[in-house]
Formats: C-alpha cells, sequence, structure tokens
C-alpha cells in the first residue's frame, strides 16, 4: 500500500511539474511575441488634405472611434482583475502620445502593416482590414488624423495577469498580432475604388470594414474566441437580412437597431462607423450583400447560438 501511495505521489509530483513547465513556455511564448522587431517594406502613399479627402477622411475615422474614443485621444480598451489591463493609444499626436513623432510613412507602416516605427507588432490594431484601403483612401484618412486637436491624456500601462498570459500563449485568445495574417507585399498599393451603389464597390467595403472577421469568410457566421464577444450572424440573404429592404438597412446601420427590435451593442457590431457613410455606399453594400449566396448559418454559429440558448 505504502508503494502504491508512493508512486501517486510521484506521479502527481511529476504532472504539477509538467504543468509548471507548460505554464511557463506559453508564457514566454506571449511575451516574446511583442519583443520581435520586423521590417516590412512600406511604400509610401499620397496624403491628402484638400477639403473634399479630409472629408472622406473624417467619415473613415469614425470606424476608429470605436477603439480610440470619439476625441481619438485612447480609452481603456480592457479592464479586468482576471485577465489584466490594456489602454488604446492616443492617436492625437499631443506629447506623450503614441503618433507624437510619426512621420507619414510612420502612419502607413502602422495601418496598413500593424507594426510602429520602432518595428514591433502592434497587439489586436486591425491593421489587416484598415489596410485594404485604396491609397487615395488611406491616404485620405492619415491626412484627416493629421488635423485632429491635440490632446493630452494619460494611460495606464498594458498588464496581463499570468494566468492570462498563458491562455495568451496558448492561442485562447486567437491571434493577437494581425501583422502576422497580413500578406504584407500584396499591400503595397491598393488601386482606388470609384464610390458607388454596385456590389463591387460593397465588396471594397466589405474588405475595409472587416465584415468577415465576425461574420465569417462567407458571410454566414462567425465565432469570436474572446469569450465576451457575441457571435457574427449570418448575413448572406438567408439570414435576417435578407428580409430587410434598403431602407430597413441603412436605418439599421445609422441607430444600432434592426427592423426586429434587437439593438446593436457598438463595441462589438461597429455600426456608427459603418452608418457614417452616405447612402450611396450602404446601397453599394447592401447590394453586396444580397448579391452573395444565401447559406445556412455556418456550424460554429449554430454551435455558439445552441449553448447560449442553455443559458
Amino acid at each position: 500500500m505504502k508503494t502504491v501511495s508512493k508512486w501517486v505521489g510521484i506521479i502527481l509530483a511529476l504532472v504539477l511539474v509538467v504543468g509548471a513547465i507548460a505554464a511557463f513556455y506559453l508564457k514566454s511564448k506571449f511575451e516574446n511575441l511583442s519583443k520581435r522587431t520586423l521590417e516590412p517594406k512600406v511604400t509610401a502613399v499620397p496624403i491628402l488634405s484638400d477639403s473634399a479627402s479630409l472629408e472622406r477622411g473624417k467619415v473613415l475615422a469614425v470606424a476608429c472611434r470605436n477603439c480610440h474614443g470619439n476625441d481619438y485621444a485612447g480609452l481603456d480598451f480592457f479592464n479586468d482583475p482576471s485577465i489584466g489591463y490594456m489602454s488604446s493609444p492616443n492617436l492625437t499626436g499631443a506629447k506623450g502620445s503614441a503618433t507624437e513623432n510619426y512621420g507619414d510613412l510612420d502612419w502607413t507602416r502602422t495601418l496598413r502593416h500593424g507594426v510602429n516605427p520602432s518595428g514591433k507588432p502592434l497587439m489586436v490594431m486591425p491593421s489587416e482590414v484598415i489596410g485594404q484601403l485604396s491609397d487615395q483612401d488611406l491616404g485620405s484618412l492619415i491626412g484627416y488624423m493629421k488635423t485632429v486637436p491635440e490632446i493630452e491624456k494619460p494611460l495606464g500601462a498594458t498588464q496581463f495577469t499570468f494566468m492570462a498570459k498563458i491562455l495568451a500563449g496558448a492561442g485562447m485568445f486567437g491571434n493577437l498580432y494581425p501583422c502576422d495574417i497580413i500578406k504584407h507585399d500584396e499591400v503595397q498599393s491598393i488601386p482606388h475604388v470609384e464610390i458607388s451603389n454596385s456590389p463591387e464597390y460593397g465588396a471594397y467595403f466589405v474588405r475595409y470594414e472587416g465584415c468577415k472577421s465576425c461574420h465569417g469568410a462567407t458571410l454566414n457566421g462567425g465565432v469570436s474566441p474572446d469569450p465576451i464577444s457575441p457571435p457574427g450572424l449570418n448575413i448572406t440573404p438567408a439570414g435576417n437580412i435578407g428580409k430587410w429592404t434598403l431602407d430597413q438597412f441603412r436605418e439599421t446601420v445609422r441607430s444600432g437597431k434592426t427592423p426586429e427590435g434587437k439593438i446593436l451593442d457598438p463595441k462589438f457590431m461597429p455600426w456608427p462607423g459603418i452608418g457614417a457613410h452616405n447612402d450611396i455606399e450602404l446601397e453599394g453594400l447592401f447590394n453586396y450583400l444580397k448579391s452573395q449566396p444565401a447559406l445556412a448559418n455556418s456550424p460554429e454559429l449554430d454551435k455558439k447560438l445552441k449553448d447560449m440558448a442553455k443559458k
């Protein structure tokens, strides 16, 4: 009996040792991701400052408010004792802000490649979608951001708990560094797409707004690795959107309330940034979505909806 107890103790000790080694490995794996220095090729885009371009940039910049605040001076991205703290950077160019010393090429590197001027990868910076803006639109956005009022705003340092680092290292929060999935050579220069109500313009809109990041590659539903994020619903014609008129679609993305009476949380569904666009653009987006195959919910979405219904 003593021999059995001895071996049980040894096995438990080994399990604890292996668990500790795995935990520290995953923690180190996550920490090392931020220590990398990357040097993607960055091609300059013309920075536009005429009135029409600045107005276009202002519209495009509305999407940035979701993470960086209405004044673009940054805010708490998350603040949870179980995970840690992270703020979004101050983009106003004020003293001490992330963009204080930004040159034109630095803006392009950040927005299109997800890397800061020092070559460090930027966490959860959605450059994989913003970087899909055409050179002209990107130049308009940068031109506008250089005009926003400077606001000095102290922001806390990013801190993750030990357990959060382990989970992140294990990939439980998904890919936290978009620069790793960007095809950098393919975004050196992106041609202009003329604003219209065509599905072709709608396809461009979908790319730079990142609709497929949440709603899935075929738009029939996606599930985020973030446990608090709701699923991205089916927005092919087989979903509720297939029953909407153009006017109902526009009203939804401008009010945050669907024809079915559902209130859309802008933290997860960035309707203010979408709704800031003009009627023609929204018609193009609507026509693109209507032109897609009517697909049943993805298996991932169905499973998530069933799990939510049980709670």
